[in-house]
């Protein structure tokens, strides 16, 4: 535990100037005696220190033993930092904000300036769990019943909208297709499964222990794509003109064919499930599914829905 406060405190220094005694005991929860003698424990390790007295005095670290980072340059830096940023938000982890803390440590003090003008310039939130504090709530326990290995017990509503509690083996978290899952083994349907992480309700982490299974995220996702059991589908959609330089923006060149009249036709994969029919009704008229039938129809069926819905009101 010293150790670890030792290394925390060093590393807390390199991204500092002067840092006072009552600063450094607040941040790691100790008495300003005990900062003391960790001071004089880093110095004997070899860490050349420096202390100045008065109200704005404090410990740093001499300049000269700044970490060298002659392979990176203040934009390197950025594009780490910002990335960890955004991870550290969504996944609410302590190690992460000490890799931040590594990482910050080695920005020099003339290029906050730079740091500060980016960020102006460039904000990114890639979390998709909103502001609610429930769905963060949800996405801990899931990510520490993944990590110990414990099952998981929740509520889950299908594609089918049937409302189920499911009991599984939680493997490994995944951002993909703009939004969070979990890979597990389910043990009501006796199969791997990909679950939406924002329609888990309830979720509880049970005391049992499971052994973890062979098959990969990365094979479960090759089966997929060759016709597994997992319900991914190959999507064909056709966009107007007017939303072709948007949708454009959203997959990659080879995806996409450009039609008479300005309209792009979008050949892609994505995972069978409730999200997928509302980013497709999101682009309203603009959009024909052109295959599978299956999803055209189910897609049609939604939209005689809404009409009704408005025509009698």
């Amino acid at each position: 535990m010293k150790t670890d406060r030792l290394l925390s405190i060093i590393i807390f220094l390199l991204g500092h100037d002067v840092v006072s005694t009552s600063k450094l005991a607040d941040r790691f929860n100790v008495s300003r005696r005990t900062i003391q003698r960790d001071m004089e424990t880093i110095e004997l390790a070899g860490i050349p220190l420096y202390a100045i007295q008065g109200p704005k005095g404090g410990y740093g670290i001499m300049d000269a033993y700044k970490m060298d980072r002659q392979l990176m340059n203040a934009e390197d830096l950025y594009h780490i930092v910002t990335a960890l940023e955004r991870i550290a938000e969504t996944l609410c982890d302590s190690s992460i904000q000490g890799t931040l803390e590594k990482v910050r440590s080695m920005v020099a003090k003339r290029e906050f300036d730079f740091f500060s003008e980016r960020n102006e310039k460039l904000s990114i939130d890639f979390s998709m769990l909103g502001g609610d504090p429930r769905k963060r709530d949800t996405f801990r326990i899931i990510k520490k019943a993944v990590e110990t290995e414990r099952l998981l017990t929740f509520v889950y509503t299908s594609n089918k909208l049937e409302t189920i509690k499911r009991c599984v083996e939680p493997m490994t978290i995944a951002f993909r297709w703009r939004s969070w899952y979990l890979y597990a083994y389910c043990r009501l349907r006796n199969d791997y499964r990909l679950f939406s992480i924002t329609k888990i309700k309830d979720a509880r982490i049970e005391e049992q222990r499971f052994r973890r299974r062979e098959k990969r995220y990365a094979d479960f996702l090759e089966e997929s794509r060759g016709g597994g059991t997992e319900r991914n589908v190959e999507l064909v959609l056709r966009f107007s003109h007017e939303m072709a330089p948007l949708v454009a923006d959203y997959y990659p060149e080879r995806d996409c064919k450009s039609l008479p009249g300005g309209g792009l036709e979008v050949k892609t994969t994505m995972p069978e499930d409730g999200w997928v029919y509302g980013y497709i009704l999101s682009f309203g008229p603009f959009v024909e599914v052109l295959a599978p039938s299956h999803i055209r129809n189910r897609i049609a069926r939604s939209a005689d829905a809404i009409k009704n819905l408005y025509s009698e009101t």
